[in-house]
């Protein structure tokens, strides 16, 4: 800066406090990265388009794909075309599936030969819940994903064959390869990601969203309550986020007319992202099914995949009922670890039944009723609550502390607001040596610059005391009383950059939502990506009718009744 023609100390001073305050501002701003969650439709100008549900993302040199969370896997496992080949049509239902229907019930697959193939290696070891299913990692590939404004580079595993899974598995568990691999690069400042699974019901659906290496602040409702990642598994299940249910009612009509569970006889499940209802032991999953019957006075068989196969494909069959039998107009309310209490409203418990037509395109049939209970048992009979369950919660996962936290959900959140549950410099058992580099490297910038300042001071000291010392001072004092104050240009705008979270809030403490949002970015360059730059939209509870769209259309499902 230069003071009518000469340098000041105080302008020098202003200029050191702008840049240190950069570098604060960098420091106390960890990155995270948010993705949206909801309907993800893939156009397919040779085929069928994709009909799917999760996060789209992008494969360098290959298709897009709609890929969903999971905790079952640390590799992310990316669908490859041979999923959808000769001898993988036929479902664990033995329903035989259409093309079109298998691509859009996998969300989409790549082509192995497109990307980079290696060895699978220690993938065994190392996904041990995705094996323990009886699931065969028989290829890997080091594909580049785009997440986004974002890109990742990393194994993945390939799923070629198998009735398992549906859509491709985004690889959140506790040694997650996708946030290691974020976090040493510095995409992301720490070992977390928070979920808001939004609805996927059919009268109140709403897009959700996830923030790799922090949490969504506009998605909170109320303060987090905090549980410690598991080590043991649960009923010989691999499962890192369990709770301890000691209540659990079903009510109807807001009246409690059947307990389920009390704190006599407490019940450990497994929350898994990865899938959409209820999963059950085979004990409760009867219990449910008679509570249908007494409750609406039905006499009507329960139905199979099969009675309905010429109707649609059902990607996770529940407890489906003719709609003749009546409405059960059921909710639940779960009390975890005897302090925090959870309604499932009656529109997440059950909906008409929805899934695929030949075309693979969404549809519903007015004419059954579905329960958003699975309509197998539980494997290994371990309870599991998918995203009907996170439809009222928001989840936080923090490898760093090894915990997770759970929190009321704000139903009305608008545009997210990312914020980093990570520390400047992170906190935690961090093993990773770029951390520590890139912690070295902020301290050189700040000794830079701070002996840079004292060298121009140096100079300045001497200038001025040649000139006279009373002459600067006036002129100084002067400059401070007739200027306006000067702001640096720090902005969002000024900087060309993305936007940053302004802090975190410690789990177990309310959260006020920051007033920095999320979006811009660069425009992909592949066409098929065309969608991912598109802006975030509000979340708001949609009126009845669909799901807002990836690429922001509302299309009405259609009623094949």
């Amino acid at each position: 800066m230069v003071l009518h023609g000469r340098p000041t100390i105080i302008s020098a001073l202003l200029l050191g406090n702008a840049l240190v305050a950069q570098i604060s501002d960098v420091c106390a701003n960890p990155s995270t990265i948010e993705l949206k969650l909801g309907n993800c439709t893939i156009l397919g100008p040779a085929q069928a388009d994709v009909n799917s549900w999760g996060i789209r993302v992008g494969v360098l040199n290959s298709s897009g794909l709609c890929i969903v969370p999971s905790t079952v896997v640390n590799t992310t496992f990316l669908t490859s075309s041979e999923i959808c080949g000769d001898g993988q049509l036929v479902d664990a239902n033995d329903i035989t599936m259409t093309v079109a229907q298998c691509r859009s019930r996998r969300g989409g697959y790549i082509t192995r030969s497109s990307v980079p193939n290696v060895p699978t290696n220690t993938l065994d070891q190392q996904n041990q819940g995705w094996v323990g299913f009886k699931n065969v990692i028989q290829f890997a590939a080091n594909a580049t994903l785009q997440l986004l404004t974002e890109t990742v580079t990393m194994v993945e595993g390939l799923i070629t064959d198998g009735q398992q899974s549906t859509t491709s598995h985004l690889g959140l568990a506790s040694s997650s390869t996708l946030l290691q691999t974020l976090k040493g690069t510095g995409q992301i400042g720490a070992l977390s990601w928070g979920l808001n699974s939004g609805s996927q019901s059919v009268e109140f659906p709403r897009d959700g969203s996830l923030v790799l290496g922090g949490y969504d602040s506009a998605s909170l409702a109320g303060s987090f309550y905090e549980y410690d990642i598991a080590l043991n598994k649960l009923n010989n299940r691999i499962c890192p986020l369990q709770i301890l249910i000691t209540g659990l009612t079903l009510n109807i009509n807001g009246e409690v007319v059947e307990t389920i569970v009390d704190n006599s006889d407490k019940l450990a499940a497994c929350i898994e992202p990865y899938d959409n209802l209820f999963r059950l032991p085979k004990s409760d999953l009867e219990r449910f099914k008679d509570f249908y019957t007494k409750y609406t006075n039905s006499t009507a068989a329960t139905l199979n995949p099969s009675d309905y196969k010429g109707t649609l494909l059902n990607l996770e069959p529940g407890i489906v009922y003719p709609k003749s039998s009546g409405a059960f107009n059921a909710s639940l309310r779960f009390t975890i670890n005897n302090e925090l209490t959870v309604d499932i409203p009656h529109y997440e418990f059950e909906r008409p039944l929805r899934g695929l037509d030949e075309n693979g395109t969404v549809v519903l049939v007015e004419r059954y009723t579905e329960l958003q209970i699975y309509g197998s048992p539980a494997p290994e009979d371990a309870p599991v609550l998918g995203k009907a369950f996170l439809s009222q919660l928001y989840l936080l996962v923090d490898y760093d502390k090894m915990k997770f936290s759970l929190a009321p959900q704000n139903l009305e959140a608008g545009t997210p607001l990312p914020k980093s549950s990570g520390d400047c410099p992170s906190s935690g058992t961090d093993t990773n040596a770029s951390s520590d580099l890139n912690l070295r490297t902020g301290l050189i910038v700040v000794g830079a610059v701070l002996g840079a300042l004292l060298l121009l001071l140096a100079v300045l000291f001497v200038v001025h005391k040649a000139r006279g010392l009373p002459q600067w001072l006036v002129v100084a004092g002067s400059w401070r009383r007739n200027q306006k104050q000067v702001k640096v240009p720090v902005t969002d705008e000024d900087a060309g950059q993305l936007p940053k979270p302004n802090g975190a809030s410690q789990p177990g403490n309310p959260v006020s939502p920051g007033a920095v949002a999320s979006g811009g970015g660069t425009q992909p360059h592949d066409p098929v990506l065309h969608s991912l730059s598109q802006p975030a939209t509000p979340r708001n509870p949609a009126p009845m009718g669909l799901p807002v769209s990836m690429v922001g259309r509302r299309t009405p499902i259609p009623d094949v009744s």
